[in-house]
């Protein structure tokens, strides 16, 4: 493979466009810093027709009083489709009677559980500084105006912290739902801290 060259390997920063974490939002790598804001989701499944009017009013509200505000929502609970097509295909491929049989059990159990946790989203207002300046009180400004509007508008958030971004960025990148905590180095909880 003569002539070939290997750059050099994008870090996970890199990949996903974000230069640090902070406390309050993560700062990306084109000069601007996102702010996530955790939205407890109402159950319109219970409400009134005219109450899901007003809940869809206040959202519109909401969007057109902050300019930068986006939406997210993502999974907080894991994707079992990729385990339910393995159990499909060793069915299809084993000989085995009693094995095909435990393997429909095991199938049907992430059945019941992807059921269990069908509903388990997570709703994100995001708002995006570009041109970010530490310096600035733009970013404290804009969190305490979007914590406002939220409070107005009778939404229940709050602001998401250092642990619950990389929690996010975990789920959102890598579907990883079952880990606690997060270094913010690879295997920086192994080193002591005269190695550090």
């Amino acid at each position: 493979m003569k002539g070939l060259k290997l750059g050099r390997k994008k870090s996970t920063r890199d990949e996903i466009g974000a230069k640090n974490i902070a406390e309050n939002g993560v700062e990306t790598s084109d000069g601007g810093f996102l702010v996530y804001f955790l939205v407890q989701p109402d159950n319109i499944a219970v409400l009134s027709e005219s109450a899901v009017t007003h809940k869809v009013s206040c959202l519109a509200a909401l969007l057109r009083g902050f300019d930068s505000t986006e939406l997210a929502c993502i999974n907080s609970r894991e994707n079992f489709e990729g385990n339910k097509r393995f159990y499909q295909k060793r069915m299809e491929e084993e000989p085995c009677d009693a094995v095909r049989e435990l393997l429909r059990q095991d199938a049907k159990h992430l059945d019941r559980v992807q059921i269990q946790t069908a509903s388990a989203r997570e709703f994100l207002f995001l708002l995006r500084f570009r041109d970010y300046n530490p310096e600035a009180d733009d970013v404290q400004t804009g969190i305490s105006r979007m914590e406002k509007l939220l409070k107005d508008e009778g939404f229940t958030a709050r602001l998401a912290g250092k642990e619950d971004i990389k929690r996010l960025y975990a789920v959102y990148f890598v579907q990883n739902i079952t880990q606690v905590y997060f270094d913010d180095y690879d295997g920086a909880r192994f080193v002591k801290g005269e190695d550090w």
